[in-house]
């Protein structure tokens, strides 16, 4: 028997995710953050969080980031350097992304990965933001010089070395 309807057409995420900065050098900036969010749609009830609503600039010249869907990369990649509009709802990373009353923090410069660095964030891994380097901070600097426009002064960048070359270019 034939049937008169077809099933939906399989959707792979087209936006950057946590998994998508993974290791890279980035500065969040955070727009908003919603509370008590359920972490899983499909669990209502289930537990709750926080979810920061974030524009993602990837400073560290490496390319663009790759798609994942459910933790499983796509093969699909996203030209950068910024992403708008991320939502982090891992705890570690929202809070990350807030101060101690819970608002927002301007710029955060960091780089993210799972408290077991190379294993999938899961239950006993959960992401962390790790906190930029010095040399992390000089690159950063570098970068945003070079996105100035016009009169506008930047922050100070004189001994900042340049930004790795763009394999994907």
């Amino acid at each position: 028997m034939t049937d008169p309807f077809a099933d939906p057409t399989p959707r792979v995420s087209e936006f950057a995710s946590a998994d998508s900065f993974r290791g890279r050098l980035i500065l969040v900036e955070p727009t908003k953050v919603e509370r008590n969010i359920p972490k899983q749609a499909n669990q209502p009830n289930g537990p709750t969080g926080d979810r920061v609503t974030a524009n993602v600039t990837v400073v560290d010249g490496q390319g663009p980031v790759q798609v994942f869907s459910n933790r499983v990369p796509t093969g699909k990649f996203l030209d950068g350097p910024t992403h708008r509009g991320v939502w982090f709802n891992q705890d570690q990373l929202s809070a990350g992304l807030q101060d101690i009353k819970g608002n927002l923090l301007g710029m955060v410069l960091c780089r993210i990965d799972t408290l077991k660095p190379g294993n999938p964030a899961g239950q006993g891994n959960p992401w962390v933001m790790n906190a930029a380097s010095d040399e992390d901070k000089q690159v950063a600097r570098a970068f945003l010089a070079n996105q100035m426009v016009g009169g506008a002064s930047a922050p100070t960048a004189a001994a900042a070395p340049a930004p790795k070359a763009n394999p994907w270019a």
